[in-house]
């Protein structure tokens, strides 16, 4: 008996030694894959940003920007990857970014950008070294928005100062999520899972969880009043900058004023309304 236990013991070690050398080894490859796509990518990126310098002619220039715009779109996939390894991305910067500067960013990565409406973004300054990260998040989301939405209805983006934080939501009012489909969303977003065991349409999930845990970010979904589906993220205090000083003798800026699109105030206030009462229900739990 006991060496049929000590049997048993070596073989679940080797098993485990297996194993371990395994995801060791799928998770090198995928860093090798995203890195070498970077590399092409971004070479492709310069490639075009010469034609475009060069180009007269408007028609060729726009499907050059059309180009481009499939080029950033697989240069966030291949980030993705490294994102769902646990490696970083070298898109970083010292400096600050605007609201509106980094929802425009987000829609430079999403093929259905037209279809978007920015219907009301409160502007604040973020943190440069975060500003990438959070791009390709909100992208990601975005885009499964896009997706998982009617071809005729639009995807609204709002954003929004709530104290020491700052909130963007993003709604669609496709299709929606079952209650246990949302919970076990939620899960993802919350990097409680890991991808490995996950089917592949779940993917921009863990890449939206991964990101969210590396910035402290909170992104929770929630049903849409009529239907489909909001996702809220809540950005914290940490990640906001404060507004420029001027410099001495220069005027001070003027106040800001949100950047409103479309969408009326009475629709913003609903909207609010209806996450509050997701948030206090989620609590509530």
């Amino acid at each position: 008996m006991a060496a049929a236990l000590r049997g048993v013991e070596r073989t679940a070690v080797g098993l485990a030694a297996e194993q371990a050398v395994l995801r060791r080894n799928t998770t090198e490859s995928l860093a090798n894959l995203g890195r070498r796509s970077q590399g092409l990518i971004r070479r492709q990126l310069g490639l075009i940003t010469r034609l475009e310098s060069q180009e007269l002619d408007p028609d060729a220039l726009a499907e050059l920007f059309e180009l481009d715009h499939l080029a950033t779109r697989m240069r966030r996939n291949a980030e993705s990857l490294l994102v769902l390894v646990g490696q970083h991305t070298p898109r970083t910067s010292s400096g600050m970014a605007g609201s509106l500067e980094l929802v425009q960013a987000a829609l430079a990565e999403v093929e259905q950008f037209r279809r978007v409406m920015v219907a009301t973004v409160e502007p604040c300054h973020l943190r440069g070294h975060a500003v990438a990260d959070l791009a390709h998040l909100l992208a990601e989301i975005v885009e499964n928005a896009l997706t998982f939405s009617p071809p005729t209805e639009p995807v609204e983006v709002h954003g929004w100062s709530d104290g020491d934080e700052y909130c963007l939501a993003v709604v669609d009012h496709g299709v929606g999520m079952p209650g246990p489909d949302l919970e076990r969303s939620n899960a993802r977003l919350a990097g409680d899972e890991a991808f490995l065991v996950a089917p592949t349409r779940f993917l921009g999930h863990y890449v939206v969880g991964r990101l969210a845990r590396r910035l402290d970010v909170e992104v929770r979904l929630f049903d849409t009043p009529g239907g489909g589906v909001s996702a809220l993220v809540t950005l914290p205090g940490r990640l906001l900058a404060p507004d420029p000083v001027p410099a001495p003798g220069q005027p001070a800026p003027a106040a800001r004023k949100p950047v409103r699109t479309s969408g009326t105030p009475s629709h913003v206030s609903a909207m609010l309304n209806g996450f509050r009462a997701g948030v206090a229900r989620a609590e509530a739990r």
